[in-house]
Formats: structure tokens, C-alpha cells, sequence
């Protein structure tokens, strides 16, 4: 019995699997499988060693009950932990709600989606918003599962993002806002301080930052009072005829069939471009213009969050490393080698050189920082930039970008303070994953006390929390 991941880059192999239709059957294999490793999935749309778990595996599908209540000018939902996102937001709309946050996709859960740190651009991850977790664990005292409601404290801002390492996450009661338009349009600069000055009148934007044409493509966004646009439907056709699938079929013909970098260096320098209507402005539903369908096509994916301090000098050093990675005759700037050399990883940048074609636009965000222990914008102080490098290549042709996103989260992060996405390619060791985060002493404790034998624990969990037992 196995199952693998959306990029195929991880395989579960369960001793026993269930889909419980009730929180009580929940509580009933705890108690059956008392003392045994036990880990709940979701969607499997994650890449990083956070899903795996070879004991007892819970599938909660079948809990995706959403109840919307009014909370003064806002709404709260109580939403069952298998709900998908894109579920939650029909079931909100119907109420004339929506999420705070929204990431690029909807196919995750919503326990799945908090417990790493799920993000959109311009405004806190969907964990800030958690007000209550419901917890299936067991009793210290009778060794007998129950229903703990988290709610308040150091345990509430744990369990906002806790890598399932507190208990079975049974449901989220989340804070919610009255659905809303955003209006959208694209433009392009080759100034990154023209990107970031135009957050003030959008500050729902992302932009892209293009390799091997190097200049930003900015999807400037903020919500609009106004209706929803008469060619709404054509632009969303748009979307997703042209961008959501064929400006990736293009990609994955270059780098799956044609495998010539010379013409992904052609395509993006001249070509990309060609895709983008630049400056139609389109209002449209938040729950519509704030997703794409980025799990059309299987890829890869490493996710890095800069303080915003930091993300000019990052994004250099973002572009030089591409270059040296892509090309055999490329170096990096007197700065940017000095940077290397001081945390010595000179043999590494060498091992790089010509390995890997950047073949994806770079995907910047900011994310508030939130009120949590270990989300990825945790702490207070600067905004963070989630930088985002994709690869199409097949499973089998994976070693360059293997290469690169190690590179990159090893130099990064100590160069830049930069934090690897709980949920996707995370390649940094215990210690180095941990000691970026101020309070993860913190969420050690709150899960020693929660999970006192760590039955919720996998490998990957197990080793940042004793990593510095």
C-alpha cells in the first residue's frame, strides 16, 4: 500500500490507512492504534517531508462540514479539516463570504493549507486567521483519545502552523470577511523599486521576475467597490486558456522534449512577453482573480521567504546564481562571491555551474507577518517576500534543479535570513531550519505537551524537535 505526492517526489507507505466519516470514528482508531506513529494527509499537494509517515495514515475527506456564522462586520466559518479550499470558498460565497487569504491554488485542505503556512500576496498567511483548532490526541492521564479545543495562548498560536505535530486536526474555525472584488492589470519594469512603489495603491499585487530577459512582470491588484467588469468571463478565459495552459505547454515543451536552452533563453528573452495583455483592467470576485490553476501541469517547487530589507540584494543574488547555473562561462559579482566565499560554499557554486536552466518565471509575494510561532511571516518587524522557483522537468531529470534549490536554500538562508516554505522543497537540516525561527523553542514546548510521546511525530518532524535535545 503506497501513495505518492503531486510532484512524485515523495512516496507514503502506511502500515494502516482510514477515512473516517465522523470526528468519533476518529477518536476510535486513536484508541485502536494507541502508542503507534499516526499522521493525517490531505491533498498530497505538498512536497516536502512534512506528509510522510509510515504508521497509521488518516485521509479526512470525508469531514468538510462548513458552518458560516456573523461575527460583528465580519464572519467566522467552521470548516471540517478535509475540506478543500475550493469547496470552502463556494460554500463562503453562498453566505456572501470569502477568505482573508487566498494562495494561488485551491485544491489543498484547509487543515493542510494552515499547517503550512498556506499564503496569497498583501496580507497575512491563512494561519493569522485561525481563532480555534480542534485536536483529536490523547489524554496524558488515561492514555484515552479525546477532542481538544485550542483556542487561546501559545497553544493557539502553534497550532495556527504545527506541521500536524500537535494531534489530528479535526476542524478550523476561522476568521472570515464579506466577499469583494479586485481589480487587476498587468504591467512591466525593469526597476525593482518601481515594483515595490506601486504596492501603496496595490497592495494585493505579485509580480514575476523573468529569467533571462530580467525585468518584472507585475500583476497589480486591489480590491474594487466597484461591479464586476462586462468582459470579466473573456479575461478569465483569458487566464486560462493562454497563461494557465498555454504559456505552460510552451514551458513544458522546452524543457520536456525540445531540452534546448538555448531556445527557454530565446522564449523568455523575446517571447514570454507575448502572453501578457499589459494594462487591461479587469474587476472581478477575490475568490476568482486570486487563484490560477497552477496544479494543471506537475512540477516541483521551492519556496524562499525574505524580509523585505533583504529582498533587493536577494533577487540579485537570485539572478547571478541563475546565470552561473545555466551558462559554463558565468561568474558572480565581486559582492555577490565575497557573500559565497564568506560562508564557504565556493565547492558547492562550482558543483553548480552549467547544471540547471532556470525554465519558470520567479513568483514574488509579500505576506504580512503573522501571528504565529513558526508560519513561515511569524515575528513581528518587516514584511516577508515568499520568492518561488518552479521546475517542469520530469521526475527522472530532476538532478540540476536538485542542485540549484539546495544551493539556494543553503545560501540564502544564511545570507538573507531566507525561510524555505514548510510545505514545499525544504533541503536545509534540522538545526539550519530551525534557528530561523525566534520562537521555536516555543513551538517545541506546546508540542511536548500536546503530544508528550510524539505518536503525531514523522522522521522530518521528530528531528526539528529534537534538534536541540
Amino acid at each position: 500500500m503506497h501513495r505518492k505526492n503531486f510532484g512524485r517526489n515523495r512516496v507514503l507507505e502506511p502500515s494502516a490507512a482510514y477515512t473516517p466519516v465522523n470526528e468519533q470514528e476518529v477518536l476510535e482508531i486513536l484508541d485502536r492504534h494507541r502508542g503507534q506513529s499516526i499522521r493525517a494527509v490531505g491533498r498530497l499537494h505538498s512536497w516536502s517531508e512534512a506528509i510522510l509517515g509510515n504508521g497509521v495514515q488518516l485521509d479526512l475527506r470525508r469531514l468538510d462540514e462548513v458552518l458560516l456564522e456573523p461575527d460583528g462586520e465580519e464572519f467566522v466559518a467552521t470548516v471540517g479539516a478535509g475540506c478543500q479550499i475550493k469547496r470552502l470558498l463556494k460554500e463562503l460565497n453562498r453566505g456572501g463570504a470569502t477568505l482573508h487569504s487566498l494562495g494561488l491554488i485551491d485544491v489543498q485542505t484547509i487543515a493542510g493549507a494552515i499547517s503550512t503556512g498556506t499564503h496569497g500576496s498583501g496580507r497575512h498567511s491563512m494561519s493569522h486567521y485561525v481563532q480555534e483548532v480542534r485536536l483529536a490526541r490523547y489524554d496524558e492521564s488515561t492514555g484515552m483519545a479525546f477532542i481538544d479545543e485550542v483556542n487561546e495562548g501559545n497553544n493557539l498560536l502553534a497550532a495556527r502552523c504545527s506541521l500536524g505535530s500537535l494531534g489530528i486536526i479535526l476542524s478550523v474555525k476561522i476568521r472570515c470577511r464579506a466577499q469583494y472584488n479586485v481589480q487587476e492589470h498587468f504591467t512591466e519594469s525593469r526597476k525593482l523599486e518601481d515594483v515595490l512603489a506601486a504596492e501603496e495603491s496595490y497592495p494585493l499585487q505579485q509580480f514575476y521576475f523573468i529569467p533571462w530577459r530580467w525585468s518584472y512582470f507585475i500583476q497589480h491588484r486591489c480590491e474594487d467597490t466597484g461591479k464586476r467588469s462586462f468582459l470579466a468571463r473573456m479575461y478569465r478565459l483569458y487566464w486560462l486558456g493562454v497563461m494557465d495552459y498555454g504559456m505552460h505547454l510552451k514551458i513544458l515543451f522546452l524543457e520536456r522534449m525540445l531540452r534546448s536552452r538555448r531556445m527557454i533563453r530565446f522564449t523568455f528573452r523575446r517571447l514570454v512577453s507575448l502572453f501578457l495583455i499589459r494594462k487591461w483592467e479587469v474587476t472581478d470576485r477575490s475568490s476568482s482573480m486570486l487563484v490560477m490553476k497552477h496544479e494543471a501541469f506537475r512540477h516541483i517547487e521551492i519556496e524562499l521567504f525574505v524580509p523585505r530589507g533583504q529582498l533587493s540584494d536577494a533577487l540579485r543574488f537570485t539572478k547571478e546564481v541563475i546565470e552561473v547555473a545555466g551558462k559554463k562561462d558565468a561568474t558572480l559579482s565581486v559582492v555577490n562571491q565575497r557573500r559565497i566565499d564568506d560562508i564557504g560554499m565556493q565547492e558547492d557554486l562550482e558543483e553548480l555551474q552549467d547544471q540547471y536552466c532556470q525554465h519558470y518565471p520567479i513568483c514574488v509575494r509579500r505576506v504580512l507577518p503573522d501571528d504565529t510561532l513558526i508560519s513561515m511571516a511569524s515575528g513581528e518587524g518587516q514584511d516577508w517576500y515568499a520568492v518561488s522557483f518552479i521546475s517542469y522537468a520530469k521526475p527522472a531529470r530532476r538532478a540540476g534543479f536538485d542542485l540549484f534549490s539546495r544551493f539556494m536554500a543553503r545560501s540564502m538562508s544564511q545570507l538573507f535570513q531566507a525561510r524555505p516554505h514548510w510545505g514545499k522543497i525544504s533541503p536545509l537540516e534540522a538545526g539550519e531550519l530551525t534557528s530561523l525561527y525566534p520562537r521555536f523553542d516555543t513551538f517545541r514546548t506546546v508540542c511536548k505537551n500536546l503530544d508528550p510521546k510524539g505518536v503525531f511525530k514523522n522522521e522530518w518532524t521528530t528531528a526539528l524537535l529534537d534538534a536541540d535535545d
